[in-house]
């Protein structure tokens, strides 16, 4: 009987093990092939001269703004003053509604979804990003939007390996259901 209990313990032990590193923070680094900090990526996908359509727009960093195939989907690439051409800082991604104006310096891709290296895409509930991410975040909500914020300061490894300040995800969402994603290093 003893020995069953110390097996039946051990096997809990090692599913409540599992289960942990299932939820833990892990950073998204990429979207769709492009990398945080990796000017060589964004030239793979999007080709050497996809600076020229970098602009800024209201009060807002320099970007890069891409548009998936059936135009339902942007993705924002930002970067920060002073870093390197092509070396996305920033990634943001949301559902286009009616309120979306598109900038001229739009570029449209054959892309029909935009998805993350942690395989979170626009759509997904709230349940799915919680399992993907995990539970450690700050939440705020107004009516049927619930807000999601994860944050890395200075004293992970993650960070200081990319030698940032501190790198977050935000996620947004519309009854339950992922409208707005975004991620990566914020500039101090």
């Amino acid at each position: 009987m003893k020995n069953i209990l110390i097996i039946a313990v051990l096997v809990l032990s090692i599913q409540y093990s599992n289960a942990q590193q299932r939820v833990r923070f892990v950073p998204d680094t990429a979207v769709n092939s492009i990398h945080l900090n990796d000017y060589s990526t964004t030239e793979k996908v999007l080709g050497k001269n996809i600076w020229n359509k970098q602009f800024e727009q209201a009060k807002s960093l320099p970007r890069i703004e891409l548009v998936n195939k059936s135009k339902t989907q942007a993705l924002r690439l930002f970067f920060h003053y002073g870093g390197s051409k092509n070396a996305v800082d920033e990634f943001e991604i949301l559902c286009i509604d009616s309120t979306y104006k598109m900038p001229k310096q739009t570029v449209l891709i054959s892309d029909e979804l935009f998805v993350t290296s942690r395989k979170i895409r626009l759509g997904i509930t709230r349940e799915e990003i919680v399992k993907i991410l995990g539970d450690n975040y700050k939440t705020a909500t107004a009516g049927d939007t619930e807000g999601l914020a994860y944050v890395l300061d200075q004293k992970s490894g993650f960070v200081k390996r990319y030698n940032q300040y501190r790198y977050y995800i935000k996620c947004t969402l519309n009854k339950g259901v992922l409208v707005k994603y975004a991620f990566g290093f914020e500039s101090e």
